[in-house]
């Protein structure tokens, strides 16, 4: 069943993925539909990965109506691209660190003093497992022992399906580094919880 239910995301990913790149194109091309579907469709996954580095909805909101109003004045000068979640996350998370650094009245803020927050929240509209609070404390004791970048790349390699130079963009390290941070978070996962299970639990805590 788990196998099955992580196909099925993959699969739906892979859909998605197409479609979107399609969309992008009619965007540049200046079709107004096509730019509101790309609003639609990004909103929520940008909101949810912005929430991740500071805890000011405010912020996160004011910077992604920033990104896109951007995009809708610069879209003829616009490149084609295989990814345009890659791209669309990419300028999101440089645009939060630029408005924390102005915040802070700082002129650069690396993304490694960047925090990760992610934090078991339990979700009602789904049914409560068998050892619930036993799962829930194995997993917030694992999620404990990662640091913010281990956690980050967790979530974009299994919950958004960013390839590893996609990592490696967006967390501004080399192919190599990005591959060793995710080799190095997994096997400390598998040292302390079955893995199969905390990415179950991963994908739908932090959906």
């Amino acid at each position: 069943m788990l196998l099955l239910f992580l196909y099925k995301i993959f699969n739906n990913q892979q859909n998605l993925d197409k479609n979107i790149i399609e969309i992008w194109d009619k965007f540049r091309e200046g079709d107004e539909i096509s730019f509101s579907v790309l609003f639609e469709t990004f909103l929520d996954p940008l909101y949810r990965y912005g929430m991740k580095f500071v805890a000011d909805e405010s912020l996160v909101k004011d910077c992604i109506q920033d990104l896109f109003v951007k995009l809708h004045n610069n879209r003829a000068s616009l490149s084609p691209t295989a990814n345009p979640k890659f791209y669309l996350l990419f300028s999101l998370k440089n645009l939060i660190l630029d408005s924390i650094a102005r915040n802070r009245r700082l002129t650069y803020v690396s993304p490694e003093d960047l925090p990760f927050i992610a934090a078991y929240q339990y979700s009602g509209d789904w049914e409560e497992p068998d050892g619930e609070e036993e799962i829930k404390e194995k997993f917030e004791q694992v999620m404990n022992m990662l640091n913010p970048r281990q956690k980050e790349a967790i979530y974009l390699r299994f919950q958004l399906g960013l390839s590893y130079e996609e990592i490696s963009g967006l967390l501004q390290i080399n192919y190599q580094s990005a591959r060793n941070l995710i080799h190095r978070s997994i096997s400390k996962i598998r040292e302390n919880m079955d893995f199969s299970i905390f990415i179950a639990l991963f994908i739908r805590v932090f959906y």
